[in-house]
C-alpha cells in the first residue's frame, strides 16, 4: 500500500458515530489507492449531523491524516445533517446527498470559499461503479417482487 492516510479519532472522541465514521473510512482507504489520492486532496472540516440522535462528528481532512471529533470543530467548511440512517448511507456510500436534500432529509451547507466541500467529501466515499451496480439490481428486483404482488393483488380484488 502506497501513501497511507491515517484515520484517527481525536483525544476524547468516543461516541459510536465517531467509531463508526473512523472504523468506515480506514477500511475504504485500506481498499482503495484512488480513495486514499482523493483523500490526500481534500483539506477542511466538515460536521455531520445525526439530527435524530442530536450528536455530531467533526470530519478534519488534513491530507495525510483525517482526524474524527465528537461534535462540532469550527471553523467548518461544510455542515451535513440529516436522520442517523441516512448520514450511514452516505458513510457507506451507498447514499446520494443531493438527492437527498432535494427529497428534504438532509440539510447541506458548504461555505462560500469551498461551496464543493460536500460534494468531494461525497466523492470520497461512494461506492465504486460495479458494487453500485450489484446493489441496484438487486433493489430493482426486489421493487419489482413488489409491484408484481401489488398488481396480483389488485387483480383479485377488481375480480371479486
Amino acid at each position: 500500500m502506497a501513501n497511507p492516510v491515517q484515520v484517527r479519532l481525536a483525544e476524547g472522541a468516543e461516541s459510536g458515530l465517531a467509531n463508526i465514521v473512523q472504523q468506515f473510512l480506514e477500511q475504504s482507504l485500506d481498499e482503495s489507492e484512488s480513495r486514499r489520492r482523493r483523500a490526500r486532496r481534500l483539506r477542511g472540516r466538515v460536521a455531520m449531523t445525526a439530527a435524530d440522535h442530536q450528536m455530531t462528528v467533526t470530519l478534519d481532512f488534513r491530507g495525510e491524516e483525517i482526524v474524527v471529533w465528537d461534535g462540532e470543530q469550527g471553523p467548518l467548511q461544510a455542515s451535513i445533517a440529516g436522520p442517523h440512517r441516512v448520514l450511514l448511507g452516505l458513510l457507506q456510500g451507498e447514499g446520494n446527498p443531493l438527492l437527498e436534500h432535494l427529497r428534504g432529509r438532509l440539510r447541506v451547507r458548504s461555505s462560500i470559499r469551498k461551496p464543493f466541500f460536500p460534494l468531494q467529501v461525497h466523492n470520497l466515499m461512494k461506492l465504486p461503479p460495479e458494487e453500485r451496480g450489484q446493489r441496484r439490481t438487486w433493489s430493482y428486483l426486489l421493487a419489482g417482487g413488489v409491484v408484481a404482488v401489488m398488481a396480483v393483488a389488485v387483480l383479485l380484488l377488481l375480480r371479486s
